[in-house]
Formats: C-alpha cells, sequence, structure tokens
C-alpha cells in the first residue's frame, strides 16, 4: 500500500514530456506550422500582437491545466472524449458544447487537410489534392491504431515540430529583419486591404479567441492525455512546459513575420516563404515539418471524433474513421485555405472564449469557497 502511495506521489519526468510532447502536437496544426494563425491572430494587430502572445500564453496553461486534471480524476469515467465540457459547464450547457466541439473538429479537420494541399501545391505546383490526400490516408491509418499508440507518436514529433519552427524563426529574424521598423505601416495598409486577414479587430479579443479554439478544438484530447499521469504535479508541469513552448514559437515566428512582411504578405504558406528565402533546401525540408504538424494535429482530431460516435478500436470505429475523414477532405478542398481559417477558427474561437470564462468563474468559485 505504501509503495503505491509512494508511486502516486512521485513525479514520472518521462510521462510528464510525453503528455506535454502530446500536447504541443495538438496545438501544433497547419494553421501554426505554415504561419496563417500567427498573421491573422498576432500580426495583424502589429506590435500589440506580443501582447496577444503573453495573455495566449497565461490562458493556455491554466485551461490545458484544468483539462489534464479532469482527465485525472475522471480516469475512464469520460463516455466520451468531449464529455469533459459537461465537467465544466454541467450537463445540459456542457452536452451543448460537446455537440459544437464535434462540429467544430470535423470542419477544422477540412481546413487541416486543405492546409497540406495549399503547402504541396505552393513549393512543386501540383494539384491540392495530392497534398490534401496524402494527410487524408497517413491519418485515418494512425487513427486505427488506437488512442494508446497516438499519444506516443505525438509526444515525440511535438516537441521536433516545434524546434524546428523556432530556428527557423530565429535565423529569419538574424538574417532579414529590414522591414522591422515599418512593419506597422504596412500591416496597417494590408489589413484595410484585406492583403492579409485578421481574426478581430482587438488584439485581446483575438488572443482569447484563439484560446477559445484551442479548448474547442483540444479540449477532448487533452483530458484524454490527462487520464494518463499519476498525480496533479505532472499535469501542472505538462501544462507549463508545453504552454510556455508553444508560446515561445508563437513569438519567434510573429517576430520573424514582422522583420519580412514584404516577403510574406499575401503568401499562403508564409513559413514556407521565409523558409525558401534563407535557403531552397530549408524549403524542401520545412515542407516535411509542416506536413508532420499537420498529421500530429488531424490524427486528434479524427481521433476525438471518431471516439465520440463509436467505440475506439472497433471495427465500426474503423470504418467511421475512414468515411468522415474522406467527407471532411472532400469539403477542404473547395475553399482557400486561408479563407477557411478566418471563418471556420474565428466563429469557433468565440464559442471558446464563453466557455473559458466559464473555467475562470468555475475556479474563482473554488478558490474562494476554501
Amino acid at each position: 500500500m505504501e509503495d503505491n502511495k509512494k508511486h502516486i506521489k512521485t513525479t514520472n519526468w518521462g510521462l510528464v514530456f510525453v503528455m506535454a510532447g502530446s500536447m504541443t502536437a495538438t496545438l501544433i496544426g497547419s494553421g501554426f506550422a505554415t504561419g496563417q494563425e500567427i498573421m491573422q491572430y498576432f500580426v495583424a494587430h502589429e506590435w500589440t500582437g506580443t501582447l496577444g502572445v503573453i495573455a495566449t500564453f497565461l490562458a493556455v496553461g491554466f485551461s490545458s491545466d484544468a483539462f489534464f486534471k479532469a482527465g485525472l480524476a475522471s480516469k475512464q469515467n469520460l463516455d466520451s472524449p468531449n464529455d469533459v465540457f459537461k465537467v465544466f459547464a454541467g450537463d445540459k450547457i456542457g452536452g451543448l458544447y460537446k455537440y459544437i466541439a464535434l462540429i467544430t473538429l470535423f470542419l477544422t479537420y477540412a481546413v487541416m487537410v486543405a492546409g497540406a494541399g495549399a503547402t504541396i501545391q505552393q513549393q512543386f505546383e501540383v494539384p491540392i489534392y495530392i497534398g490534401s490526400g496524402f494527410i487524408y490516408v497517413a491519418s485515418a491509418l494512425t487513427v486505427i491504431l488506437g488512442m494508446d499508440k497516438i499519444t506516443r507518436i505525438l509526444g515525440n514529433i511535438g516537441p521536433t515540430i516545434a524546434g524546428f519552427a523556432i530556428v527557423l524563426g530565429l535565423l529569419s529574424l538574424f538574417t532579414n529583419n529590414s522591414d522591422l521598423g515599418q512593419s506597422s505601416g504596412m500591416i496597417h495598409e494590408a489589413v484595410a486591404s484585406g492583403a492579409i486577414q485578421a481574426a478581430s479587430g482587438n488584439w485581446l479579443v483575438s488572443a482569447l479567441n484563439y484560446v477559445g479554439l484551442i479548448i474547442m478544438l483540444n479540449a477532448g484530447f487533452i483530458a484524454q492525455i490527462g487520464i494518463q499521469a499519476n498525480n496533479q504535479t505532472e499535469t501542472k508541469v505538462a501544462a507549463l512546459f508545453s504552454s510556455g513552448f508553444y508560446a515561445l514559437g508563437i513569438f519567434i515566428l510573429y517576430m520573424a513575420f514582422m522583420g519580412t512582411f514584404s516577403l510574406i504578405v499575401g503568401a499562403q504558406v508564409p513559413t514556407l516563404a521565409i523558409a525558401n528565402q534563407l535557403h531552397p533546401w530549408l524549403g524542401y525540408a520545412f515542407i516535411v515539418i509542416i506536413l508532420l504538424a499537420i498529421y500530429s494535429t488531424v490524427v486528434s482530431m479524427l481521433w476525438n471524433v471518431a471516439a465520440s460516435v463509436t467505440t475506439d478500436g472497433t471495427i465500426s470505429n474503423k470504418l467511421v474513421t475512414a468515411v468522415l475523414g474522406f467527407i471532411a477532405t472532400a469539403i477542404g478542398l473547395f475553399l482557400p485555405f486561408d479563407q477557411l481559417v478566418n471563418i471556420v477558427y474565428v466563429v469557433a474561437g468565440y464559442f471558446g472564449i464563453i466557455f473559458l470564462f466559464m473555467m475562470i468563474w468555475r475556479a474563482l468559485t473554488r478558490l474562494l469557497a476554501k
């Protein structure tokens, strides 16, 4: 008995890093890796975008720790991944959010596979369905392997992707930052003319919308990762590591975009434009990183949707995975990638903002009750 208690209280650092890596992998999808999220949520607000990065770090750290803890407390009692919304908002409101999250996940899967197609098309000038089709097949096959295998795979991929993006941003920032001085005026003009999309007209609303989107897309999956934790220390440290690494990646790419704005304005995949400018071979290497980032995110999304309507690992689950993934991929081929990001992400983000305030209110009332 004492051994069991000791095991529960001891922090398993290997597990902490796997949890943090898996969470990071789910956060870093096509919007982050291609740079479209950073352009629309942060760069579009010029220098006040730095405040948005700070707000994002704080809110993602708070919410992810709460979802990890919900998974730890519930263990195997969550009937479906998105039942975690009921933990914070009750059966009625939480149940509504469960279905909103499912619709958001399905549509965002379409956004992600469109991002893969846009990336391949920009670099190799091939039809967009080639890249989209590749990501669909890879993600569907991975989901069929089941949740345990997914966590291990993503735990290794996430830090690699974030690290590569950070290195790319630093290289760009130190070798080509000629636009930093006049970036505000250039960005203001680009937003006014519609050359780049903006998530909202206010930096704080954009940051909260971004966190709201993360909540809607990742709450269920993060809670499932939390099930594997032994104690709340592991959930807190994993949430801190992941949110901190993620915010650092956002900030460095944000600065790189500010310094090379004239190069990336209008590009569907800004990070790829920077990579090609640094060196052609770096562009080809970054293609792989972007596709890994998209793959790592769509796997968790497709798993979430399929596991919400069927039991993980069953024949029906495998069939639903293949069919729903194919339908979402087909939808993603009809609209330009930047428009998909601006429509689907922003609408989902506003639902997430409301839920974030529910979580904060719940945490405050519990704190005051002590």
